[in-house]
């Protein structure tokens, strides 16, 4: 959900009329000038566009909805392909991303390419002269298709060198479009109502209904771009709350651009027609002004001035869509390249709008051609990211309860299914949805797919593709169909037998070839996924033997390793309370706060090594998640207070504040996020910490989303991509003289995982960073909640002198600090050097003489464990029920649950923690002296 505190970073540069003017721009390119009078009025007519495009934009305003919630929810620049991702995976998200592409490509391709067709119209045969060539027909002059050439390089050139003046030309280019389009049709909607042809449906000689079905299955096309926002959502200056709103206004103004271009088209008629139906039957033989009719109208209503008007609303309309290609096409692909689906190289900017320039020029000089065979794939690709979009926001929503988002999810994915059905079936409408030769660009590009799918599976885990999946059928099943469809295609649209026979025997070589090499990439894969497979199986035997050695490794090193900093701790601990030199005491507080700092580092290791091995479990217990953040809030204030940095921590939007989890987890991830937002933030900055309840279902769980926000100073992207990987810290960090481990984000992301959730990160440097984790919870009712507990006995009210124990340690240097630590509190203290000793010990002393034994667990002769089972079975039951604490550097929860199975009542880790100590011993013998005075 939004977050209406987010800071504004030098990277959020897009205000709501830059995001509404991408989406309006992107919508409504050259199409709205040109498609009215080639395929709107003949089909349905001025009346039937009307309801067509009234119900398209029904429709597009639902996926709309949906890409609103996701673009409120994940605020990334992936769009349709993180969306996909997060709810389908990288297959899925591939196959969304790469037809998507594909849409964004055509609108420049098509955009470009109708300069071409402009300057045809304006100015006729005048360009018409020098080098030449002929392309499937038609006449190709060098000097028209330069026109095209110079904007489509002017414009990439623009996006690499001055990208912030782009945005504001695009902002101002979408302004002129939509003034330019109401201008025009304020002065010659009058003319269309004379006449009475609002009223007129179309001369296809179709049913009313079959017509505007017909068009309405365009509304992919006609309405594909505004989506184009989602892959900026990081850069709004604004919440993105406000997102929902933006796309339906631009969705609902490129509605009435079309309907106001379908009326204007029939205000006014060429000589020698008697009416709008006429004409528009005999547009292809009309040349120049004329065969457009919006141009006709505005020059025959308006005169001069409106060739001059719509002339530069045409261009800003061709401007803004390239622009809004250009962009969705960068993201998209650069989106995949960080995935590791394309080369590295299209990660940058610069590679890919070079790309995108190279591909358009050289479609450029095809001329006309390229209208003919890429505009029908604009609505293919779109179906289809759209259809996996509401699909995602349908998922995800169910996940979370939202049901409003639930129903335009199912909704949204319906309506996707029902446009693809019509799209590459022939003849469910009255317009070919799909002619020959968008079936041959459709089955290339499948092809072209899959050798990206096969770079995907080379590059990809196991995890992510484990065998033919998804998006490896769904191309190869395509690149089949749209194979076979064209050839059909091509030798139905033949006439003559010999020509028939012609283009059935080439086109079965070519489609052949096609399909064969689909076939080959797809076998390579399976025997790719196949091998892998048997590595794996290898790895996985490798890998258990390598647990069971590093699950022993680690034991051991931390029983090692805490055993000497027990002494480093422990000594420093008792010479500090000496009378020593003010230098000395200051080296001796370094030395202390390096030695836990190195303790710290110690114990994030091994939980690391827990985490990666499954040992650790969750324990869910009922637990208050507003109480959980207060805590947290009293944690923090004070060293917060000491930086002056504002913090503030908000509970308000949680309804159902009781629920199941693991609190010492839960715990753990905001503390570690509250400790990196407190480090990275200069004195004088802010943090916040909020939680969220952004949806509850009928099955008893909530989602609930956590966010911890800073204005420190922010990572880079590069960082922000592998912050989660074990040991990464960002060169910054070292700069700014900050201490870390590089674990406690690799842990957080663990337990994260553990508990079902998510964790999205959005930052850039100097702007700060939010970390949003988001979780599923079981709820829990307030009768679930357990009774505040007692207030435990305070250690320091017992008086511990003339208390007895037996310190049973194995180590000189160890047992001398627990002695001289335990003799400073008032213990009288006896010792014992191994659990044989101690047995011994305890076995012939008089009941009542030892109060309560410390006992390590790893000891020569015999080891803890096997001491306490021993004196909890000797016969006296005075003696078998002394008071036994563990007190070892057998740190992990397994060794305390051991300790207590083996008899002992507590469990103290090494290094030394004097007042935990000291209070365990506090509320053993508190509890022991009260059994007594009974």
């Amino acid at each position: 959900m939004d977050n209406p505190t987010k800071t504004a970073g030098l990277d959020r540069y897009l205000s709501p009329m830059d995001v509404w003017a991408m989406a309006f721009g992107c919508m409504v390119g050259w199409g709205v000038f040109a498609m009215p009078g080639n395929t709107f009025l003949p089909v349905a007519g001025p009346a039937g566009t009307m309801i067509s495009m009234g119900i398209g934009m029904c429709i597009m305003l639902v996926i709309g909805s949906n890409f609103s919630y996701l673009m409120q929810r994940t605020a990334v620049t992936g769009g349709v392909y993180s969306y996909t991702k997060q709810a389908f995976g990288r297959d899925h998200a591939f196959l969304s991303a790469w037809f998507m592409c594909l849409s964004y490509l055509t609108i420049v391709f098509l955009n470009g390419t109708a300069l071409f067709y402009v300057v045809r119209i304006l100015f006729g045969s005048t360009l018409q002269f020098g080098a030449h060539y002929t392309v499937a027909g038609n006449t190709i002059y060098l000097v028209e298709a330069a026109v095209s050439v110079l904007v489509l390089a002017a414009v990439g050139i623009l996006f690499i060198t001055a990208k912030p003046a782009l945005q504001r030309l695009h902002t101002v280019l979408a302004l002129v479009l939509f003034l330019g389009i109401l201008i025009t049709a304020v002065f010659c909607m009058p003319g269309a109502v004379r006449n009475g042809a609002l009223r007129d449906f179309g001369i296809s000689g179709v049913s009313r209904t079959y017509s505007v079905f017909s068009l309405v299955i365009l509304a992919p096309w006609a309405f594909v771009g505004f989506e184009v926002t989602s892959f900026d959502t990081a850069h709004f200056r604004f919440p993105n709350a406000k997102t929902k709103n933006l796309l339906g206004s631009s969705i609902i103004a490129a509605t009435l651009a079309y309907v106001a271009m379908a009326f204007v088209s029939v205000a006014a008629v060429p000589d020698g027609f008697p009416d709008w139906q006429a004409y528009v039957a005999g547009l292809d033989g009309l040349t120049g002004i004329a065969s457009v009719p919006t141009f006709h109208a505005a020059r025959s209503i308006m005169g001069p001035v409106g060739i001059v008007i719509m002339t530069l609303t045409a261009v800003a309309a061709i401007l803004t869509g390239i622009i809004g290609g250009y962009r969705a096409a960068t993201r998209v692909l650069s989106t995949m390249a960080e995935d590791k689906i394309l080369s590295e190289k299209f990660s940058k900017t610069t590679y890919s709008i070079l790309f995108i320039m190279g591909i358009s020029t050289v479609l450029a000089l095809l001329g006309r051609n390229t209208l003919n065979w890429f505009v029908d794939l604009t609505s293919f690709g779109a179906i289809v990211g759209f259809g996996y979009t509401s699909a995602a926001a349908w998922k995800l929503a169910r996940m979370e309860g939202n049901r409003r988002t639930v129903i335009t999810g199912m909704i949204g994915t319906g309506l996707s299914a029902v446009f693809i059905i019509v799209q590459i079936i022939p003849r469910l409408a009255a317009l070919e949805a799909m002619g020959s030769a968008a079936f041959l660009m459709l089955s290339l590009w499948c092809l072209l797919g899959f050798v990206f799918y096969w770079r995907t599976v080379t590059y990809s885990t196991l995890t992510e593709y484990s065998g033919m999946s998804a998006s490896g059928i769904v191309l190869f099943a395509l690149l089949i169909y749209a194979s076979l469809m064209w050839l059909a295609k091509r030798v139905t649209n033949m006439t003559d037998a010999a020509d028939m026979k012609a283009a059935l025997t080439r086109g079965s070589v070519v489609a052949m070839v096609i399909i064969f090499l689909g076939l080959v990439v797809m076998l390579y894969v399976q025997n790719l996924v196949r091998k892998k497979h048997e590595a794996s199986e290898r790895e996985k035997i490798r890998a258990v033997e390598s647990s069971l050695a590093k699950s022993r490794f680690l034991f051991n090193m931390s029983h090692d390793i805490r055993t000497p900093m027990n002494a480093i701790i422990g000594y420093t601990k008792l010479t500090m309370q000496e009378d020593i030199p003010p230098a000395a005491r200051d080296y001796l507080s370094k030395i202390d706060t390096s030695s836990r700092h190195l303790l710290s580092l110690i114990n994030d290791i091994l939980e690391m090594s827990r985490i990666e091995s499954g040992k650790l479990e969750l324990e869910l217990e009922p637990c208050d998640l507003c109480g959980i953040l207060e805590e947290a809030r009293d944690l923090f204030a004070h060293q917060m207070e000491q930086k002056r940095i504002a913090f503030g921590v908000h509970t308000a939007g949680v309804r159902n504040r009781f629920v199941w989890c693991d609190k010492k987890n839960l715990n753990r991830i905001l503390f570690n996020l509250l400790s990196n937002a407190y480090k990275f933030t200069p004195d004088g900055g802010a943090v916040t910490a909020s939680v969220l309840e952004i949806g509850s279902d009928g099955d008893g769980y909530g989602s609930y989303e956590l966010r911890v926000q800073d204005n420190g100073i922010g990572m880079s992207r590069e960082f922000a991509g592998k912050m989660f990987n074990a040991f990464e810290r960002e060169r910054t960090s070292t700069v700014s003289g900050v201490q870390g481990t590089g674990l406690g984000l690799a842990i957080t992301r663990s337990i994260v995982d553990l508990m079902g959730g998510t964790i999205e990160v959005i930052t850039s440097p100097g702007s700060g960073t939010e970390m949003i984790i988001r979780l599923k919870m079981k709820l829990a009712s307030p009768d679930e909640m357990p009774a505040e507990a007692p207030a435990k006995p305070e250690s320091r009210t017992v008086d511990f002198t003339g208390k007895r124990l037996l310190l049973v340690e194995d180590n000189d240097i160890n047992r001398e600090i627990a002695a001289a630590i335990l003799g400073q509190a008032g213990f009288r203290i006896e010792t014992a050097e191994n659990g044989r000793e101690a047995v011994d010990t305890v076995s012939a002393s008089e009941p009542g003489y030892y109060d309560a034994i410390l006992m390590d667990i790893q000891m020569p002769v015999m080891d803890g464990y096997a001491a306490t089972r021993a004196i909890r079975a000797l016969e006296d039951p005075a003696l078998a029920e002394i008071p036994i604490v563990a007190m070892t550097a057998n740190a992990f929860k397994e060794d305390e649950e051991a300790a207590k199975a083996a008899g002992m009542q507590a469990h103290i880790a090494k290094p030394l923690d004097v007042d935990r100590m000291l209070q365990t011993l506090g509320e053993i013998l508190s509890r022991t002296d009260r059994r007594g005075a009974v």
